[in-house]
C-alpha cells in the first residue's frame, strides 16, 4: 500500500509553551497524487499548517507542536533538510521571506544546487519552470527588481525546481493579475495530472479552490468541512459567507456550484488574452456590497461614525465632506518618466494624473506594469526626476521625504517591511506617539486611547493588543498596517495590493477604514489586481500598461475612458 502523501494525527501547535495553540487537534491525510484546497479565513491556521508540514515549525520558529505529522513517512521537524527537501516544496505566502538570491536564474537553481542535482539537469529544470510561470524573459533579472507578482512566480519556480512529489502552495495568486491567475490554475491542472500531490491554501473560495477536487476548511485552528469541493460549495454557502469565505449573497449557478471570481475576471476584461478555462467552474459575482448594507453578519457602516471609528478632522478644519476648494490638485503628475539606472530601459513613460483632495482612486495593471514604481516615486520612497511629481502645488523633487511623510501615509505590499514594535498595541500607535513625542510609558491621551481601541475592534484585533504583529495571520498583518497608517490624520493614504490574501470579511473592514479615511477629508489611491471588490464605493479607476496610464473608469462598470493613451 502507498504511503499517504502526509498524515496529521490530532496535530497542535502553539508559538509559545502555554501560549493559545493556533491549531488545535488537526487530523488531516492526503493520498499521493491528490490535489486539496485548504481555505480559511485570516487567523484560521492556514499558514501555521504549511510550515508544519514543510518543517520550517518548530524547526526554526521553534514554539510547541504537539501530535503526529508524517510527510512521505518522515517526521519534518526531525528528518535532515534534504530529505524534507525531496519530499515536499512550499511557496509561502511572503514570497521574500524565501527568496535568497540575486538573480532569477540563481534563484531558481539554488534548491537544485544544493541538491547536488548534475549541471545539465538544473539546466533543463531551470528552462523548464521558467517557461512555466512565463518568467523567461527575466531570467537574469534581479529578483529584487522585479515586481510582487513575478516575485511570487519566481519563489514558485524555485519550489517546481525541487521537483518533490508534494507541492503546497499558501496564497499563490495573491499578488497576481488576471492572466497569471488563469496561467497558474492551468499549472496546477497539470502537475495534477502528472500525479503530483498539490495542496493550495487561500483564505477566499477562488477559482484555484474551486478547481481542487477536494476542500478542507478551518476554522480557529480546527478542521470544520472536509469533502468534494463542489458539494460543500453548494450545500454550506451560508456557513462559507459567515466564516468570510465566500461573497455575501453569492447564489449557487446552475447546474454547478458558484465560486468567487471577481467579475472582471469572469468575463475575461483584466485579460482578454488569457480567458479562463473551458472545463473551470461556473463562475458567479464576488462584488462586495456598497456601504449601509449587512453581509454573514458582519455589518458595513455607511459612515464611521456609526463604526465607531476615530474620525480625524479634515484638512481645513471644516465639517463637511466636502471637499475644499484649491487652486492646484493635491496631487499632480506631468509626463513623468523614469528608469532605475541611466542606461536601462524606462520602467515608466509620460505618465500625466491629477488627484484632488477627497478623491479615491483605484490603480490597476498587469504584474510589471509600473504600479508600484509609480506610487514609491508619488511618496517620495524614490527620487522623482525635477518638474514631474507636485505635491500640493510643490515640485516633489524638492520636497524631503520627512515631508511628504507628514502628509502621505504609504501602506506595503508586504506589511513586515513596515513594523516597527513588538505589540499590535504599540505598533498601531507608535506613529501617534511619535507625534506627540511620547514615551513609551508615558500615559496616552484618553481621546486617543479609547480611538485606538475602537480601531482594533474595527479590524478585528481587539483580543490580541500583546500579540507580536509578525505573529498574525497575513490578512490580519495588512489590516494591522493599514489601521496604523490612518491613525494619524493624512491628506494621502497609498495602499498596494491591500486586498491581497485576506477574506471577504476583511475586505470589509479594509473598506470600513477606506470610508472613514474619505470621510476625514483624505485622498486614496488603492493598488490592487481587485478593482470589483470596491464596487458600490466612490472610486473611480486608473489602469497600467507596460509603464503608461491608459484609462480611466469606475470598478463596477466595464467602460473605461481614454485618458492618456
Amino acid at each position: 500500500m502507498t504511503a499517504p502523501a502526509f498524515d496529521l494525527e490530532r496535530v497542535g501547535y502553539s508559538f509559545e509553551a502555554g501560549a493559545e495553540p493556533v491549531l488545535r487537534g488537526v487530523t488531516l491525510r492526503a493520498a499521493a497524487g491528490e490535489w486539496i484546497a485548504v481555505a480559511g479565513a485570516s487567523g484560521s491556521g492556514k499558514s501555521v499548517l504549511a510550515q508544519l508540514l514543510s518543517g520550517y515549525l518548530p524547526r526554526s520558529g521553534e514554539g510547541v507542536r504537539t501530535g503526529r505529522l508524517l510527510v512521505f513517512g518522515v517526521d519534518p521537524a526531525e528528518a535532515e533538510i534534504a530529505a524534507v527537501a525531496q519530499r515536499i516544496g512550499v511557496v509561502f505566502q511572503d514570497p521574500d521571506a524565501q527568496l535568497v538570491q540575486g538573480r532569477v536564474e540563481d534563484e531558481v537553481a539554488f534548491g537544485p544546487e544544493n541538491l547536488r542535482v548534475p549541471a545539465a539537469g538544473i539546466e533543463r529544470r531551470v528552462a523548464d519552470v521558467l517557461e512555466a510561470v512565463q518568467l523567461t524573459p527575466q531570467r537574469m533579472a534581479r529578483v529584487h527588481a522585479l515586481s510582487g507578482g513575478q516575485r511570487q512566480r519566481t519563489a514558485i519556480a524555485a519550489a517546481l525546481a525541487l521537483e518533490p512529489p508534494l507541492l503546497v502552495f499558501d496564497e499563490p495568486a495573491a499578488s497576481l493579475d488576471a492572466a497569471a491567475r488563469t496561467r497558474l490554475l492551468a499549472l496546477l491542472r497539470r502537475l495534477h495530472r502528472e500525479g503530483r500531490t498539490v495542496v493550495t491554501l487561500s483564505g477566499r473560495i477562488d477559482e484555484l479552490a474551486a478547481a481542487a477536487p477536494r476542500l478542507v476548511v478551518l476554522d480557529a485552528g480546527t478542521v470544520v468541512m472536509d469533502g468534494p469541493a463542489d458539494e460543500l460549495i453548494r450545500g454550506e454557502r451560508a456557513r462559507m459567507e459567515r466564516l468570510g469565505l465566500l461573497p455575501p449573497g453569492a447564489a449557487a449557478a446552475p447546474g454547478g456550484a458558484a465560486i468567487a471570481v471577481p467579475p472582471a475576471r469572469a468575463r475575461g476584461t483584466a485579460a482578454a488574452s488569457a480567458p479562463m478555462l473551458t472545463d473551470a467552474a461556473p463562475i458567479a459575482s464576488a462584488a462586495v456590497p456598497a456601504a449601509g448594507t449587512a453581509a454573514a453578519g458582519v455589518p458595513l457602516p455607511a459612515a464611521p461614525e456609526e463604526a465607531g471609528l476615530p474620525q480625524p478632522p479634515l484638512a481645513n478644519g471644516a465639517p463637511s465632506s466636502e471637499p475644499p476648494p484649491t487652486a492646484a490638485p493635491l496631487l499632480e503628475v506631468r509626463g513623468l518618466t523614469f528608469a532605475y539606472a541611466p542606461k536601462s530601459a524606462p520602467v515608466l513613460s509620460g505618465v500625466d494624473l491629477k488627484l484632488d483632495s477627497g478623491e479615491w482612486r483605484l490603480l490597476c495593471g498587469e504584474n510589471g506594469s509600473g504600479k508600484t514604481t509609480l506610487s514609491r516615486l508619488l511618496m517620495g520612497l524614490l527620487c522623482p526626476p525635477k518638474g514631474a511629481v507636485f505635491w500640493r502645488g510643490k515640485d516633489a523633487a524638492r520636497l524631503s521625504l520627512y515631508k511628504l511623510a507628514a502628509d502621505i501615509g504609504y501602506v506595503f505590499q508586504q506589511p513586515e517591511q513596515q513594523f516597527v514594535a513588538a505589540t499590535v498595541w504599540d505598533e498601531l500607535l507608535y506613529g501617534p506617539r511619535c507625534q506627540l513625542r511620547l514615551r513609551k510609558r508615558e500615559p496616552l491621551p484618553e481621546e486617543l486611547r479609547q480611538s485606538a481601541l475602537k480601531l482594533l475592534e474595527t479590524i478585528g484585533l481587539q483580543d490580541k493588543p500583546g500579540v507580536s504583529p509578525y505573529l498574525l495571520s497575513g490578512g490580519e498583518k495588512r489590516l494591522l498596517s493599514i489601521a496604523a497608517s490612518m491613525i494619524s490624520p493624512k491628506k494621502l493614504y497609498i495602499l498596494d495590493e491591500p486586498t491581497a490574501g485576506i477574506d471577504y470579511n476583511g475586505v470589509r473592514m479594509l473598506i470600513a477604514l477606506c470610508r472613514q479615511a474619505l470621510a476625514g477629508g483624505a485622498s486614496l489611491i488603492v493598488i490592487t489586481h481587485e478593482p470589483e471588490l470596491f464596487a458600490g464605493n466612490p472610486a473611480r479607476q486608473w489602469s497600467m500598461r507596460e509603464g503608461r496610464l491608459v484609462t480611466t473608469g469606475h470598478p463596477e462598470r466595464n467602460e473605461p475612458t481614454a485618458e492618456n493613451v
